[in-house]
């Protein structure tokens, strides 16, 4: 229900020519589809258009494949933002959401008019600040059909107290995700929804009742930054790498970017940026008003099944 592919772009320092996922949508289909996953969703950033382009490919496969995005909105009046999974889509829709994206608002009045499951994405990873969470969560959370409370690639303590707060919710969410966030082929399915159905649109309308569960769990911070150094190391192979017939030509901001950005890359930096943010997110899960009921509402939930990758996958 979560995953990258090389159709979504790096929004931070665009002017070095990244991306924020090197995987072919045949590469992640067919991970996932050898991890045991009936159904594939793909879910670049603010683009359906990998899922567009493997569908023209390989159209053999519709019935497997939902087409996703995961749509970055505004809350208006501020700087924050969330990410929003949205499911089902096509090319008229996904213009829509194109239009509506700089106001939460209005992306939501135009979900729950369409019809389409939406949910809110790893929670507690989009604000910055434990007070921006504490002004805005508690408002935002009722107002969504569903709630990926299981990020592989979050801190593990906040599926449990995300699954927590939707249960002890009388209105709102009545569905917890679990999704990959994968942008390597190491972390694909790596966590899962389970949920009956013979067809995607079967499969999606048992997620918006309620009847559906996790799989898999977070994969921790070391597999995190390992999955970040795979990422940075691909942009540099694909930078330098000789260019094929029909391709981008690479531009000499492309270049001089990753020159500059290489002492920082062999010191470390990636790996510190990467625990510093895994840091502030557990405390903004962890110290937030919800946390007391939450966390002991948690102990009595189940845990997800971890997933680990087999040594022929790799």
């Amino acid at each position: 229900m979560h995953l990258h592919t090389n159709f979504s772009g790096w929004r931070r320092l665009p002017s070095i020519g990244a991306r924020d996922s090197y995987m072919s949508p045949e590469v992640a289909f067919a991970t996932a589809r050898r991890r045991g996953m009936d159904f594939v969703c793909f879910t670049d950033h603010d683009s359906i258009d990998g899922a567009l382009q493997f569908l023209s490919r390989h159209p053999e496969e519709e019935p497997r494949v939902i087409i996703g995005e995961e749509v970055e909105v505004r809350l208006p009046g501020t700087a924050q933002w969330l990410h929003l999974g949205v499911y089902g889509l096509d090319e008229r829709r996904h213009a829509d959401l194109v239009r509506a994206r700089a106001d939460l608002f209005d992306t939501l009045s135009l979900l729950n008019e369409s019809g389409l499951l939406f949910a809110l994405n790893h929670p507690f990873q989009s604000f910055r600040t434990i007070r921006s969470a504490r002004r805005h969560l508690a408002e935002i959370l009722p107002r969504f059909p569903a709630v990926e409370t299981c990020n592989s690639a979050s801190p593990r303590s906040h599926d449990r107290i995300l699954r927590a707060l939707v249960e002890q919710s009388a209105a709102g969410p009545r569905a917890c995700l679990g999704g990959s966030d994968a942008h390597t082929p190491r972390r694909v399915a790596a966590a899962h929804t389970l949920a009956p159905g013979a067809t995607t649109s079967e499969f999606l309308q048992s997620i918006r009742r309620g009847q559906c569960a996790i799989g898999g769990a977070p994969l921790g911070l070391p597999a995190l930054v390992g999955d970040i150094y795979r990422i940075v190391l691909q942009y540099y192979v694909e930078l330098y790498r000789p260019r094929r017939p029909g391709e981008d030509r690479r531009r000499l901001s492309h270049f001089l970017g990753s020159i500059l950005l290489l002492p920082g890359v062999l010191l470390g930096v990636p790996a510190v940026l990467t625990t510093l943010h895994a840091l502030r997110q557990e405390w903004i899960g962890r110290i937030g008003p919800w946390t007391v009921d939450a966390l002991a509402r948690a102990e009595r939930l189940p845990r997800g099944e971890p997933y680990s990758p087999s040594v022929e996958e790799g």
